[in-house]
């Protein structure tokens, strides 16, 4: 699927280029020599979105004006499409050497999905984390989703502003505030699906691994009014003076969080580490099958692209096992370990394709 990669001032690289002939790729290395780097351009490429920040400034390598990345990505059909992303003063996107403008028209020629050591934080972490985990796996089934979220967030910012100057035109707010509610109403319609479809592929997941009927739940918490266009304008109309007082929007999906509970048990205050570390896996493997589910019920083949970043030293074999069983559906696969391992998944794979 992604043939080749190159980076240019990204994280820790200069400059670098790779090419990948294997359905199971492993990069070995001590901490700290880029290994996460490389799967986190991977997935950039595939959502102009990190896994491990929402700071671009984050992405460039230290002292340099912007960063560069290329793939080739093989689309189907034999056919390879050139994807090349830069920001430097602003975002440039190239597909086979011609400019796009829309991200939307980029994104997604593969599906990526991460797994990190730091995911432990969506389940144990702040709310920001867990609408940052809903908003990319609802991107990912669904792109039009990102604009959606996009265009609120760029209205709410300037109501924001505006809340901020001293004589703002209250027309004007009216019209800004009539587009926050319609998109965040389209916003908390698609976040209550999610956690829906995501709970019941969670339960599957956990009874298989636990071998048990443990019962996991999502409360998706958000605030009353803002499943309804006309309750969620007229709170904006009538919180004016308090968010004023504040200088940001109090209300609407963007301070939205999401309890995830575990045989009643709201995991982020009473669960066990190990309870946090299976759920925090179980969200990414639900991912992968919430992706294949739905690119097989409209007749497309499966485009997954996993990224591994040195978990599976943690998981018991059971766990494991399990693990490798569900990532084994995915078209191409990237780990990173500190040191070599003899691992009979990844060296049955590498055998068979």
């Amino acid at each position: 699927m992604i043939s080749s990669l190159s980076l240019r001032d990204f994280r820790n690289y200069s400059e670098l280029n790779l090419t990948f002939k294997s359905t199971v790729n492993v990069f070995i290395g001590q901490n700290g020599e880029g290994k996460t780097n490389l799967l986190e351009a991977i997935f950039f490429i595939s959502m102009l979105r990190s896994f491990r920040t929402s700071q671009l400034k984050d992405l460039k390598k230290i002292g340099g004006k912007g960063f560069y990345i290329k793939s080739q990505v093989n689309i189907g059909q034999a056919w390879e499409q050139l994807l090349e992303v830069e920001y430097l003063d602003k975002r440039k996107l190239r597909m086979d050497g011609a400019p796009v403008s829309k991200a939307s028209e980029f994104i997604q020629k593969f599906k990526a999905v991460a797994f990190s050591p730091d995911d432990i934080l969506i389940v144990s972490g702040s709310s920001g984390l867990r609408r940052r985990y809903f908003d990319m796996l609802i991107s990912t089934l669904h792109p039009e989703y990102l604009t959606i979220l996009s265009d609120y967030l760029t209205v709410l910012k300037t109501r924001n502003v505006m809340l901020r100057s001293n004589n703002p035109d209250l027309t004007l707010m009216d019209v800004y505030e009539a587009m926050i509610a319609e998109k965040g109403c389209t916003i908390v319609d698609y976040r209550k699906k999610a956690c829906e479809a995501l709970k019941n592929e969670i339960n599957g997941l956990i009874n298989s691994i636990k071998a048990d009927s443990v019962k996991f739940d999502i409360d998706y918490r958000f605030h009353s009014g803002t499943n309804n266009n006309e309750l969620f304008q007229n709170r904006l109309k009538r919180d004016r003076e308090k968010d004023k007082l504040k200088g940001y929007t109090s209300f609407g999906p963007q301070v939205d969080d999401f309890d995830f509970l575990y045989s009643g048990k709201l995991l982020r205050h009473f669960g066990s580490t190990g309870q946090c570390r299976l759920l925090a896996l179980c969200l990414k493997l639900g991912k992968i099958n919430l992706i294949s589910k739905l690119e097989e019920g409209r007749g497309e083949k499966s485009k997954i692209v996993v990224l591994v970043d040195d978990v599976t030293g943690e998981l018991d074999q059971v766990t494991k096992d399990a693990f490798y069983r569900i990532i084994k559906c995915a078209d191409q696969m990237f780990f990173t370990f500190t040191e070599k391992i003899d691992d009979d998944f990844i060296k049955t794979c590498r055998n068979q394709k």
